[in-house]
C-alpha cells in the first residue's frame, strides 16, 4: 500500500464523551433545553480537537519522552492570560482541596 497508514472507522468512532456536559452548557449560554444532537456533536469535535492540540503542543514543548506535565500546559498557555489564570485558578482550588483532605 505504498507506505500508507490504513484508516479504519473504528478509529474515527465517536465516543460522545461530554454530550450531557456540552448540553447543559450550551442550555446555560443560552441554548434550548435539549440541543439538537447535531449541535452537541459539533461542538465536541471542537473541543476533542482543542484538547487534543494542546496535548500535542505540550508534548512538543516537554524535555521529557512520553511524560507532560502541568508546567508545560501553562507554557503553551504563557499567551493568553485569561485561559492560564483558570489554570491556575484551578491548581489553587485543588491544593485547597488537598489540604482540607489531609485534615480528615
Amino acid at each position: 500500500m505504498d507506505g500508507q497508514v490504513e484508516v479504519t472507522n473504528k478509529q474515527f468512532q465517536r465516543h460522545k464523551l461530554f454530550t450531557r456536559e456540552l448540553s447543559m452548557l450550551m442550555y446555560g449560554f443560552g441554548d434550548t433545553m435539549s440541543p439538537l444532537p447535531e449541535s452537541v456533536d459539533v461542538l465536541e469535535d471542537i473541543l476533542v480537537d482543542y484538547v487534543n492540540n494542546m496535548c500535542v503542543q505540550a508534548a512538543k514543548v516537554s524535555g521529557r519522552k512520553n511524560k507532560v506535565a502541568v508546567e508545560d500546559f501553562k507554557f503553551v498557555l504563557r499567551k493568553d492570560p485569561k485561559k492560564l489564570a483558570r489554570v491556575e485558578e484551578l491548581l489553587a482550588m485543588n491544593k485547597e482541596i488537598e489540604v482540607a483532605r489531609a485534615m480528615f
